[in-house]
Parts: C-alpha cells; sequence; structure tokens
C-alpha cells in the first residue's frame, strides 16, 4: 500500500456471538491500517440490521451464528459488501468460496493471517473505487438549488430546501420530510448532496441528508456515533456513521 492509497479508509463490519472472538478480532482490526470498524453484530438478525444501515465495505462474517448463520443471511441483505468467513469449522471452506467471499479464515487466525485477507479486500477495495472514479462525470460546483420538486401522478410539490427537515434514502429512493409529510424526490441521494450545497445540508450518514437549521439536539452515541434530534413534531432521531459524525462536528464547529 503507498501513501495515496492510504489516504482511503476501508470501512468494516464484523459479526460474531461469541464474546471472546470479538474481544480478539476488535484488538486485532485495531493494528491494520487504512480500516475503520463501524460496528459489530452478535446474531444474525443484528447482522442484517447493522450491514443495511451502516453499508460496510467489507464484513467479517462468523458463518455459526444464534437466529440467522452467516452463509443464509448474505441472500437477505440489500447492500452487498466483501465478505471474508471465520469459523472454527473447515467444512464450511467449499460452501464459503461458492458465496464469492474474499477470503475464509480458520479460527484461531493469527494477526498476520487476518492481515493478508484484509490486504486483498483492500485491494480490491481501491480497484473499485478507481473504477467509481473514472466512471463518474466530474461534478462542476453549482449554485444550491431554490427549490425541489415531489411527482406523484399528475401532481407536483414545490418544496423549499429551507423547509425541509432531513432527506432519506430507503431502497434506492429518497423521500423529503417536512412536518409531518414526506415527499418522494427522483433524484438520489447523492444527487441532491450536490445540488443542495454543503452550507445549509450535511450528509450525517449514507441514508440521511439533515438541514443543520432543523437540528434541535446532539446527543453522544455509541462507537463515535451522534444522535441527531430534529425539530419536527416527532421530534426524530437520526443516527450518524462515524464519518458523518466528523463532518457534522466539523460544520457545526464542535
Amino acid at each position: 500500500m503507498n501513501e495515496q492509497e492510504q489516504t482511503k479508509i476501508m470501512r468494516i463490519v464484523f459479526a460474531d456471538d461469541e464474546q471472546p472472538a470479538r474481544e480478539k478480532l476488535n484488538q486485532q482490526l485495531s493494528l491494520i491500517p487504512n480500516i475503520e470498524v463501524v460496528g459489530f453484530a452478535t446474531t444474525g438478525k443484528e447482522a442484517i440490521t447493522l450491514i443495511n444501515d451502516e453499508q460496510p465495505d467489507l464484513v467479517l462474517l462468523d458463518i455459526q451464528m444464534p437466529e440467522i448463520n452467516g452463509m443464509d443471511l448474505l441472500s437477505l441483505l440489500t447492500h452487498k459488501p466483501m465478505v471474508i468467513f471465520t469459523t472454527a469449522y473447515d467444512q464450511y471452506a467449499i460452501a464459503a468460496f461458492e458465496q464469492a467471499s474474499t477470503d475464509y479464515l480458520l479460527k484461531p487466525f493469527p494477526l498476520a493471517r487476518l492481515k493478508s485477507a484484509i490486504d486483498k479486500a483492500y485491494t480490491a477495495f481501491l480497484q473499485k473505487e478507481a473504477l467509481q472514479v473514472h466512471s463518474e462525470p466530474v461534478k462542476s460546483p453549482q449554485q444550491p438549488i431554490e427549490r425541489l420538486i415531489s411527482k406523484s401522478g399528475e401532481r407536483m410539490v414545490i418544496l423549499s430546501p429551507d423547509d425541509i427537515f432531513y432527506i432519506k434514502s430507503d431502497q434506492g429512493n429518497s423521500f423529503a420530510f417536512n412536518g409531518d409529510k414526506q415527499h418522494f424526490l427522483n433524484e438520489t441521494l447523492d444527487q441532491l448532496e450536490l445540488s443542495l450545497g454543503s452550507s445549509q445540508y450535511v450528509r450525517i450518514h449514507r441514508s440521511y441528508l439533515v438541514n443543520i437549521d432543523k437540528i434541535k439536539e446532539i446527543q453522544r452515541w455509541f462507537n463515535g456515533k451522534l444522535m441527531v434530534i430534529m425539530t419536527d413534531e416527532d421530534k426524530s432521531e437520526l443516527s450518524t456513521s462515524r464519518t458523518g459524525a466528523d463532518k457534522l462536528k466539523q460544520v457545526l464547529g464542535l
């Protein structure tokens, strides 16, 4: 990994139902550069929610877990990250590679073996990032838009960005929330982030774009994240990612 590559951080989630294994893996991962652990899960169901919510680049996944095993939960994910399977049972190796996993670690594995698997995933991560950079059109600076249009059948609703509390992405669809109503938007969250500008709207999570003028309160959350409470009647609570927390604190001068 050269110095330029080290500027890119690969986001990781891991799942294991055994606490000693989680603690050891977390300690090992803390010794590997260019990665960020954004969460862990203790059951298959927790893993599905965490992976779909955080959308990590890589998941280290124990195969035998309560509720749903590591093999079966992959088909239930809406976000498809790279996967490294971890298990104490070698009979799963063939099935793991049939799932197109990046690697397969047999417990207990030393730090050097883990690092080798992470390095392989990191190389694939950098290649994917490079392809996205070359395939995306160059984004030129633009003035923040003054209105958004929500279309529903023959009806169009004109929305002022000042009146929107936050915009949420749900399975590829974008919804703007202004008060007690939500409005479907044709644009993706990436497009809206660019067009709305960074002075008023901040991407606190891959699924949330928030109007900082509509924030009522910010609370410290776990794993370096924040809980953002909005000023709408429901006092909506939106959890940031760790990257989103850093971005929000920077914008607000915290």
